[in-house]
């Protein structure tokens, strides 16, 4: 009865704008960039999976609650040794009215697990040997060794469940509408502008979503972006910039979603000679002042990091490991003359010009690298093009902004494991150390917390040993919304790129 009453209120009063039409259920999210696709296997950044994550379902979700939560699964089974996982669909129905099916989630993981794709998370999964369907509603996996973290990397954005019919015809096509099982449907994609999603009547969960429609409005500018909201042109924003995050909490029209989560850091092309060697990464870890990155990136907004990103009270975090560096820049030079570069080098570094803080941060590191004699060329594209020149590995060294991206602790393979896919949008290209390689794959396969408490344990010295990758600071991953938007929540720790999971749950007053 409320939303027939304000519904008929919103069409009875005259000259609206967009936004205020609230009554009607649209709401506009302002996203801090186009997603370059909607390809589910694809891992596109967070505006790609705030939209993916209206339109698809896995058949596991990390719940808000940051809990893996069943989905297309209404339940799912692992024996003992965790290595066979069998998932019990339930009764659900794609966009197209199609029934999600054992032969769809069977499709759409062959998908992920082809080696000549794209997959993100390929390399994770190819664990899966075998993939059954005893019937329509039950899919058993098979895993090639054990593995306790399978069901969180089937929580992923990028391990959604789509059509099999849809995937046999547009699998290839980049452009094809997308259909999913989640609570909106695909309704149209104008480039440049917005992405628009509409309610799906046959979602599987009663009474959601609340919306009849989103529209996921693009503002790469982040200025234009808070005044977006503040005008009252859109409801939501992603990527709070440091200096309107005090503004946009203080309101009295706005609110502030916090979270610290994300790490910044530097991956390296280690195929790159310069950075092929360790003393080189541990003279920049040992370089960089970590509170010029804090106050000229971020607004004094963080906290610096000198060992690796694993959260307090996460698998592997130390104490004793925690400042495993420090700011040193004798050390560096020493370090740097024993690789062979008492003189340094010149090295082109990878950033975004479309986030100030990449940029900001870029230009932190280059001037502290300065001191060492590592002269940086800074490449500053917008972040498609980044996210581009990063899976291709088209750089010497990159800014890396980002987190874990599962709870469990295998969430390191994807920064670390080498594998046979060596680039990935997350690790340090061609970094392949067969002891990391071995740990990662005993602490993946151990259930016994305490044996892989010890496993992650070493895994941490030899990963603070090489550096392939080198962290400096936790960051804040901020939202902002209107008063009067209830439901959507910034996820908890390194699952607020998820957080678009919650549209499902958003109203607006």
């Amino acid at each position: 009865m409320k939303r027939i009453l304000q519904m008929a209120l919103a069409a009875s009063l005259v000259g609206l704008t967009a936004t205020s039409a609230l009554a009607g259920g649209t709401l506009y999210f302002g996203l801090s960039g186009e997603p370059s696709t909607l390809d589910t296997v694809i891992q596109p950044g967070t505006s790609g999976r705030t939209v993916k994550l209206a339109i698809h379902r896995g058949v596991v979700n990390y719940g808000i609650d940051g809990k893996i939560t069943p989905e297309l699964a209404e339940s799912y089974d692992i024996s003992p040794d965790a290595k066979e996982f069998t998932f019990h669909l339930r009764q659900a129905t794609f966009h197209d009215g199609s029934p999600v099916t054992a032969a769809d989630v069977k499709a759409s993981l062959e998908r992920i697990l082809d080696p000549k794709g794209k997959a993100a998370f390929r390399n994770e999964l190819s664990i899966i040997s075998k993939i059954e369907t005893p019937d329509e509603r039950t899919v058993k996996l098979t895993l090639s060794s054990p593995s306790v973290a399978l069901v969180d990397y089937l929580a992923l954005p990028e391990s959604v469940i789509v059509p099999a019919a849809w995937l046999a015809k547009n699998a290839d096509n980049p452009t094809a509408s997308p259909i999913g099982a989640g609570p909106f449907k695909f309704a149209g994609w104008t480039r440049g502008r917005e992405i628009v999603v509409k309610k799906y009547d046959g979602y599987y969960k009663p009474g959601k979503p609340d919306l009849d429609e989103v529209h996921y409005v693009f503002y790469s500018d982040e200025n234009t972006r808070v005044n977006a909201l503040k005008s009252g042109d859109v409801d939501i924003i992603d990527y709070v910039p440091a200096k309107d995050a005090a503004d946009l909490e203080k309101g009295p029209d706005t609110e502030l979603l916090r979270n610290t989560g994300p790490f910044m850091g530097l991956q390296f092309n280690t195929k790159s000679e310069p950075f092929s060697k360790p003393e080189v990464r541990q003279a920049i870890a040992y370089a960089v002042d970590r509170s010029v990155i804090i106050n000229t990136a971020f607004n004094g907004l963080g906290s610096p990091i000198y060992g690796i990103a694993i959260p307090k009270g996460y698998m592997g975090y130390s104490e004793a490991k925690a400042n495993y560096f420090s700011h040193d820049i004798e050390k560096a030079k020493a370090l740097l003359a024993k690789a062979g570069y008492p003189n340094g080098f010149e090295a082109r570094l990878l950033a975004s010009s479309q986030y100030s803080f990449h940029q900001n941060t870029a230009i932190a590191i280059q001037s502290e690298l300065a001191k060492i004699g590592i002269k940086v060329k800074l490449d500053l594209p917008d972040w498609a093009s980044r996210m581009a020149k990063a899976t291709a590995a088209d750089y010497d060294f990159t800014v890396l902004g980002s987190l874990g991206e599962i709870t469990d602790a295998d969430w390191l393979s994807n920064y670390y494991y080498g594998g046979d896919k060596l680039v990935r949008t997350n690790n340090s290209p061609y970094f392949d150390d067969p002891k990391i390689n071995e740990l990662l794959d005993k602490g993946r396969g151990a259930v016994d917390k305490a044996e892989r408490a010890k496993i992650y344990d070493a895994f941490v010295d030899r990963a603070l040993e090489l550096s392939p990758l080198v962290y400096f600071m936790w960051r804040e991953q901020n939202y902002a919304i209107k008063k009067g938007v209830t439901g959507f929540t910034n996820m908890p720790g390194f699952l607020t790129f998820q957080s678009g999971l919650s549209i499902e749950d958003t109203k607006v007053e």
